[in-house]
Formats: structure tokens, sequence, C-alpha cells
């Protein structure tokens, strides 16, 4: 079972502890807007009524808590249904543990939103749980589709393979003393992308979030999901029992 790529695990824990760190500096000595939150809200400002606003107000309906919710359902129970319970439950866990990283940094940071809102949002600003969960839910499902499309070309390689049994003997006993591959890019982490910073966009165009609020809420869910898919990984590959292994792998 590939593993996330070197670099990006290596580079998740920094980015989680800056994200913490920036939390921190902002309850302890920042409590209000940077010169670059400021900048970024004037800006992006939209005039309530316009076809913009109503796009980023739809994005906001849907990015909220039971939005998130049902999506979240929706996808685990169709994974469910199609006997994939390793998608299952790696999202479910991601989407879990991005709302309880969010929710605990809002209640240490306390910071407060900007003060002309456009679109009614409650509780504490650091960091935003829209930009978080868009993040944690499009990571989770751009890992699961790259894991998909990577599972179906070694089956077609396997397939290939078995066609040339006397040549691939010979290379057997190397294949297993071999590390666990890498996973690659896939097109489904673009449409994540631009899913993420739209949502980056409602968020401050609305006036509802500083940008620093919604860049920790993409980092925290990026880095949700990446940790969360090696966790069972990992799992997969190291339990015991090989039916809770296959159980994984499904």
């Amino acid at each position: 079972m590939s593993r996330q790529p070197s670099w990006l695990l290596w580079s998740t824990p920094p980015t989680v502890l800056l994200v913490i760190a920036f939390g921190l500096w902002l309850r302890l000595d920042h409590a209000g807007p940077t010169g670059l939150d400021e900048s970024w809200l004037d800006l992006v400002g939209l005039v309530q009524g316009s076809v913009p606003y109503r796009i980023a107000v739809v994005l906001a309906e849907v990015g909220g808590g039971t939005g998130v919710v049902i999506c979240t359902a929706l996808l685990a129970g169709i994974f469910v249904l199609g006997r994939r319970w390793r998608s299952a439950i790696f999202l479910v866990t991601t989407m879990l543990a991005g709302i309880a990283a969010s929710e605990i940094l809002k209640a240490v940071v306390t910071r407060l939103r900007p003060g002309d809102q456009l679109y009614e949002s409650l509780g504490f600003s650091y960091p935003s749980g829209h930009s978080m969960g868009a993040a944690a839910l499009a990571m989770s499902l751009a890992i699961i589709a790259c894991r998909r499309h990577q599972l179906r070309r070694s089956e077609a390689q396997a397939v290939r393979d078995s066609a040339y049994p006397v040549a691939d003997s010979a290379a057997g006993p190397k294949a297993d003393r071999t590390p666990a591959p890498r996973m690659g890019f896939h097109w489904s982490f673009i449409l994540a992308g631009i899913w993420i910073l739209a949502m980056m966009w409602s968020r401050t165009a609305l006036q509802v979030h500083w940008l620093t609020d919604t860049i920790a809420g993409a980092f925290i869910g990026i880095a949700v999901a990446v940790l969360a898919d090696e966790f069972w990984t990992l799992t997969a590959t190291r339990t015991r029992s090989a039916r809770f292994a296959l159980w994984l792998a499904g």
C-alpha cells in the first residue's frame, strides 16, 4: 500500500506547529487583525445582492456545520455500500479530527471576527471552520481518488506481468524487500485546491473571517487528512490480522 510523499509527511508537523504558534501569538500579543488581514478584507469586499455575494453565501451554507456533516455522512454511506471500508473510516476520522482541532484552537485563541459582517456568523474567528472543513473533505476525497487510480494501475500491471511468469520469477524475491511506494499526483488534487480556495474567498469576501483565519483552517484540514491517511496506511501494513489489513485496504 502506497504512503504519502516524504516531503509532505515531513512538512505537515512544522505547518501544524506554525498554525498553533501564530494562534498563541494572537492570543498573547496581537488579538486584532494584521496589516495583511485588513488589506485583504478591503480588497475582496462584496456588494450585498450581487452575483458574487450570492455565490459566497451558497458556499457558506454548503460549508457550514450542517452541510459538512451531511456531506460526510452521505459519502461515508456510499463508501460503505460499495464495501470500501478504508475510504469510509478514513473520511470520518479526518473530519472528526479536523473539527476537534479547529474547535480547540478557537477556544484557546479567542480571536474576534471582523466587525462589519455581510453574513451572520457566530463564534471565534481563528481558525476558519469552513476553510478547515473544505480542506479536510476535499483533500480526503482527492487522496481516495488517487489511491483508487493507483490501485487500478497496479491491478492492470499485475495482469500484464502475469503473462510473463518466467521473467517475473527472477525478480520475485527482490520485490519483497522494496520499500512501500509513494503516492503520486492525481488531477483530483487540482479540484481540491480550487474548492479550498473558493471557500477561503467566500469567508473573507463575506467579511466573517480574516485572511489568516482561512489560511490556518486550510492548513489544519490538509494536515489532518494527510496524517489520518498515513495512520491508517501504517495500521494496515503493520497489523498481524490479515482480515483487518484486507478490510483497511478495501
